[in-house]
């Protein structure tokens, strides 16, 4: 598990000073606009989009509660990937292999975040 936390570090650092890079030198609003107005521009909304759902899906199987569930739902929606990487991070810290896919108990995710 040092290794994914370790990847999912990596993954947090990249994003981050991305990010930050981005803002410093970028016009979000004005870049933005252009973006969606491109084909790839969408294509990569959408990726991001459906990778987001996927990594939510695996976030509400592994979650106890609905409100965390809901937190990193809001998470991915504002953070993007980011989001991910610090998601990965805070489940590999204290997971094996197993509890890292599935959660602390897989049984009681689902009868309990229902």
């Amino acid at each position: 598990m040092r290794t994914v936390r370790n990847l999912g570090l990596i993954s947090t650092g990249i994003m981050l000073v991305s990010l930050v890079m981005a803002f410093a030198t970028g016009d979000f609003a004005a870049e933005g606009s252009q973006i969606v107005g491109l084909a790839w521009g969408r294509m990569s909304l959408i990726d991001l989009y459906v990778g987001a759902a996927l990594v939510g899906g695996w976030i509400a199987h592994r979650e106890r509660s609905w409100p965390r569930i809901l937190a990193w739902w809001v998470a991915l929606i504002v953070l993007g990937h980011l989001a991910s990487a610090i998601y990965v991070v805070v489940a590999a810290r204290s997971s094996d292999w197993t509890t890292f896919w599935s959660g602390p108990n897989p049984s009681s995710v689902r009868s309990e975040a229902r």
